[in-house]
């Protein structure tokens, strides 16, 4: 159960057929008849298991219609096993889709309730940056988050979070370019986190979720920390270059 994540509840209907004309011009991709015929077989109230595939796409419906005599549209939603392949479930109807949608968020939620009573939890999660990175611009189209589940260390984390600084958005992100590498040490008395990104390395105490900054060289891939040295070795750009571990100096 903690493996399964539930990725969207609302996605538009599609139609169950080989060929469709697209509304508003747009193109679509025929669908095998392999696929069409795993849907089909599928009861009238259990939704279709299929994963998903770059290969093909299935045509998608700009409003869903009011009646369906023929039930050849169908009502997707999305699943992930971590680790593994993301697969898309039909359901005949919006109602059928809502309740698979709410009974797996019920699931999810008693077993992480569960796991929390018995202190079962495989981890505990803490933040360590809420809005220092973030997606640039082409980076975030089509990224959507997965849908919540009340109880989780995840879930805990961000309350934990919200109950130091309140909820909503946080200042602006300091760094939209890739994350590529991350350590974490102790030096001077203080336990803190670096992450090298490809626009340079940032720092911040391991206690300071927003008080990331900027130290120096981007194109970071690589890092290492030397305890007995107090020193953070860096890779950049195919070269090594030594850091001193104070935050002080680092900063």
């Amino acid at each position: 159960m903690p493996l399964l994540c539930l990725e969207s509840t609302n996605d538009d209907a599609v139609a169950k057929q080989n060929r469709i004309a697209a509304p508003l011009g747009r193109t679509t991709t025929s669908v095998s008849d392999t696929k069409l015929n795993k849907i089909a077989t599928n009861g009238s109230d259990r939704p279709g298991l299929e994963p998903t595939s770059s290969a093909t796409t299935v045509p998608r419906l700009g409003q869903p219609l009011a009646t369906d005599p023929e039930g050849r549209i169908m009502y997707p939603f999305r699943i992930k096993h971590l680790g593994h392949d993301m697969y898309t479930l039909y359901a005949p109807t919006p109602q059928v889709r809502q309740d698979w949608c709410n009974k797996i968020i019920e699931a999810k939620t008693r077993h992480a309730k569960a796991l929390f009573s018995q202190n079962a939890e495989p981890f505990r999660l803490r933040v360590l940056a809420d809005s220092a990175f973030a997606y640039d611009g082409i980076a975030a189209i089509g990224k959507q988050p997965g849908v919540p589940i009340e109880g989780t260390p995840l879930d805990r984390a961000i309350r934990d979070l919200e109950s130091v600084y309140g909820p909503g958005r946080g200042p602006p992100p300091v760094c939209r370019a890739q994350v590529n590498c991350a350590t974490g040490f102790s030096a001077y008395g203080k336990s803190i986190i670096a992450i090298g990104t490809d626009y340079g390395v940032f720092i911040s105490d391991a206690t300071d979720p927003r008080g990331w900054q900027r130290v120096c060289l981007p194109h970071f891939r690589l890092f290492s920390f030397l305890s007995f040295f107090l020193l953070v070795l860096t890779c950049c750009n195919y070269r090594l270059y030594p850091l001193s571990a104070s935050h002080k100096s680092l900063c």
